[in-house]
């Protein structure tokens, strides 16, 4: 009896530890459980996190290569302006030197514009000493005519008073005959 005591007291021992494992192994399936849940959804989540970086980074691929293809379009198009502006520097440059050949030619017609205008100053200015000296001569000529004139006038009223006088002496006689040759 003692010993079936034992047996059962032994078995209901035995029962209650193995309902403490049986709990304690439904609370670590239970966790496991929850575990297994949560690391699903980190997994998911991680999932989505990586979707998400995958099509943002496609996103961004697709976005560089547009504009890896304008790049190349503007590229092309500079290209094309360099051109044409390396032809117009061309033009330019082949222009210029035109320019600049004919600057010197008219730079030679210059100088020798400027040394016939030189020649002709000179002329001008020897012409203009010859008018000076001509005006000096037509002014004392022009005195000598002034004087002359005076000299004249002196002599025709000396040749005046002498005619009078003579024809006083011719015509005392009549008077009338001299106020008619007076007249």
């Amino acid at each position: 009896e003692s010993k079936h005591e034992e047996m059962t007291s032994a078995t209901r021992q035995l029962k209650m530890e193995r309902e403490v494992h049986q709990q304690e192994l439904a609370d670590l399936r239970s966790e496991l459980q929850n575990v297994k849940i949560k690391h699903e959804r980190s997994v998911q989540e991680l999932m989505k996190l990586l979707k998400q970086e995958k099509d943002d980074a496609e996103a961004q691929i697709r976005m560089l290569k547009m504009e890896l293809v304008e790049e190349k379009s503007i590229v092309k198009t500079q290209c094309r302006q360099l051109e044409k502006i390396k032809i117009e520097c061309d033009k330019l440059t082949e222009e210029l030197t035109k320019n600049e050949e004919e600057n010197i030619k008219l730079r030679r017609k210059c100088e020798f514009v400027k040394q016939e205008l030189e020649k002709k100053d000179k002329q001008i200015s020897n012409e203009e000493d010859h008018l000076r000296r001509m005006d000096e001569a037509r002014l004392q000529f022009k005195d000598q005519l002034h004087h002359l004139e005076m000299e004249q006038e002196s002599i025709l009223t000396m040749i005046g008073s002498e005619i009078d006088a003579a024809c006083e002496i011719f015509s005392r006689d009549s008077m009338e005959k001299f106020k008619v040759i007076l007249s």
